[in-house]
């Protein structure tokens, strides 16, 4: 139930940040902020269904393996959790916590 709530969260999320971003009004903070919650959530999400099939969860067959390869890559290649954090709170509160 708590993945199923937090995918659809991401997916109202990104919907919503895509149609901000087709009429020009989403900001880098904001974007960033987007990136940070669904690149951390949809980690977790994998990694959770990955538990919930136990030892079979980590067998090629079903797939969660790779989709938790996957997860690595979009948190990585989208920039860290913790860069798109302090992206986002540089532009919502006007502090620099790096240069």
């Amino acid at each position: 139930m708590e993945s199923l709530a937090k995918t659809q969260a991401m997916l109202v999320m990104l919907k919503h940040s895509c149609e901000l971003l087709d009429r020009g009004e989403a900001d880098f903070g904001q974007r960033a902020l987007v990136k940070a919650f669904c690149s951390k959530e949809g980690r977790e999400v994998v990694r959770n269904s990955r538990e919930v099939l136990g030892g079979i969860g980590i067998l090629s067959e079903n797939r969660i393996m790779r989709m938790m390869c996957d997860m690595e890559v979009v948190h990585t290649g989208e920039g860290t959790y913790q860069v798109n954090t302090l992206v986002a709170g540089r532009d919502f509160i006007g502090l620099k916590a790096f240069k």
